[in-house]
C-alpha cells in the first residue's frame, strides 16, 4: 500500500515512514522492487499490442462504426517530469514546452483508453518526428512487420460515379500533424476550403482526443505523473511510466470498462453535425477564405454535392495503388504502406463522406442509455 500511495498520492518515503512506522529505507527498497514487477511482469501482461486480425478486430469495432474503417487507434507523445536528472543528461532532456527536465514517452490508445503499446523513455527535447522512428509498434505498421493479415474495405467511386468496395491490408493510426508523413499515420487536414475534408476533420480531431484523455485519467490516477519523479536515474522513470500504464490497462478490466462499446449515437442531420463543428473548424474556414456565414456544415450544397465532389475516382489502372494480389483468395489487397499519406486519406475522406450521406455514420458509445 505504501507504492500505491506513492504512486496514486504524491506521497514520500518520509510520508510512508510517518504513516507506517516502517522505515523510508525499506519503502524505498520495496518500491524499486515493486516497479521493476511492475514494469516487467505486470506490463507484459496487460500492455500486449495486437499482432493479428484476430487480435485486432475488437480494437477497431468503435473507429468502424464512426466510418473510419481500419483504424486501430490514436498515437502520441506526452512528457514526465524528473527532478533528479544528471547532469550531462540535463540539455537533452530540456524540451520545449516544460522549463524542467522530463522525458518523453509515445503511446498508442484504441478507443476504450486502452494501452496498446507505449515507448520507452527518451528525451524531452525530441519532437514526434523523432520519436516515432524509435516506436516498434507504430513504426512496425509502417514497415509492414506487423498486422499485415489485417483487411478492411473502403467505399470508393468509380469511373463511372458507382459506390464500390475496396479491399486494403494493414491497420492505420490516428495522429496530429506532427508525425511524420507516413501512409500508416494519418492527421486532419491543416487548411482545407473542401466542406467534406473540414467535417471529416473535425471527426478525426474527436477521436483522436482517445489518446489526450488517457494521458489525463493516467496523471490524475497516478499523481507522481503530474507532480515528478523524484528518484535519481532516467531508468527509475521509465519504470514507473510502464507500471502505471500496466494497472491503468488492469483497472480497466477490473471495472468492466474494457469491452468493446456496442451502443451509438446517430448523426443524421444537420444539427447534429453542426453541434461538433467548433471554433477550430470555423478558423480552419476563415484561413481558406471562404464565407462563413454560407459554410454548410454537412457538405449537402448548394449545388449537386455529387459534382461537388473533387475526391479521386477509383480507377483500376492506377499504379500508384500498388496492388497485391491474392490468388488463393481471388481477390486484390492494396497495401496501405505502399501508398502516399494525402493518397490514401482522400480515399479515407470519399468513404467517410459516402457513409455520411447513407447516414451510417454514427458516434460510438458505451451503451445506448449514455
Amino acid at each position: 500500500m505504501g507504492a500505491f500511495r506513492y504512486l496514486g498520492r504524491g506521497f514520500t518515503f518520509d510520508d510512508l515512514e510517518e504513516a507506517t512506522a516502517i522505515s523510508c529505507e525499506t519503502h524505498r527498497a520495496f518500491f524499486h522492487q515493486f516497479i521493476h514487477v511492475g514494469s516487467t511482469i505486470l506490463y507484459d501482461q496487460y500492455v500486449k499490442p495486437p499482432r493479428t486480425s484476430a487480435e485486432c478486430a475488437t480494437h477497431m469495432n468503435e473507429f468502424s462504426k464512426a466510418g473510419f474503417n481500419g483504424c486501430i487507434g490514436s498515437t502520441d507523445a506526452t512528457h514526465i517530469i524528473i527532478e533528479k536528472c544528471q547532469y550531462r543528461l540535463r540539455q537533452s532532456h530540456l524540451g520545449g514546452k516544460l522549463n524542467l527536465t522530463a522525458r518523453t514517452y509515445n503511446m498508442t490508445v484504441n478507443h476504450r483508453r486502452r494501452i496498446l503499446s507505449t515507448t520507452q523513455g527518451y528525451p524531452a527535447r525530441w519532437n514526434d518526428k523523432t520519436l516515432v522512428l524509435f516506436d516498434d509498434f507504430v513504426r512496425g505498421i509502417y514497415e509492414g512487420d506487423l498486422m499485415q493479415d489485417v483487411t478492411f474495405k473502403l467505399l470508393q467511386k468509380d469511373q463511372n460515379g458507382n459506390i464500390i468496395e475496396v479491399t486494403y491490408r494493414g491497420p492505420w493510426l490516428i495522429t496530429d500533424n506532427g508525425y511524420l508523413s507516413w501512409s500508416t499515420t494519418i492527421p486532419p487536414f491543416k487548411v482545407s476550403a473542401d466542406r467534406k475534408e473540414i467535417r471529416w476533420s473535425e471527426w478525426l480531431e474527436s477521436l483522436r482526443k482517445d489518446v489526450e484523455c488517457t494521458f489525463g485519467i493516467l496523471k490524475g490516477r497516478w499523481r507522481i505523473l503530474k507532480t515528478g519523479v523524484r528518484l535519481h536515474g532516467v531508468e527509475a522513470a521509465d519504470k514507473i511510466w510502464k507500471t502505471c500504464c500496466a494497472f491503468h490497462n488492469m483497472l480497466l478490466e477490473i471495472d468492466g470498462l474494457d469491452s468493446e462499446w456496442e451502443g451509438e449515437l446517430g448523426m443524421h442531420d444537420e444539427a447534429d453535425v453542426m453541434n461538433h463543428i467548433d471554433n477550430f473548424a470555423l478558423q480552419r474556414l476563415h484561413n481558406a477564405n471562404i464565407d462563413i456565414r454560407s459554410y454548410d456544415a454537412s457538405g449537402m450544397g448548394p449545388g449537386d454535392d455529387i459534382n461537388d465532389d473533387n475526391m479521386p475516382l477509383e480507377n483500376p489502372n492506377d499504379d500508384s495503388l500498388q496492388d497485391d494480389d491474392n490468388e488463393d483468395a481471388g481477390i486484390i489487397l492494396r497495401s496501405v504502406k505502399n501508398m502516399t499519406r494525402d493518397f490514401f486519406r482522400k480515399k479515407i475522406v470519399q468513404h467517410f463522406d459516402i457513409k455520411f450521406q447513407q447516414h451510417a455514420i454514427v458516434w460510438p458509445s458505451r451503451s445506448n442509455n449514455t
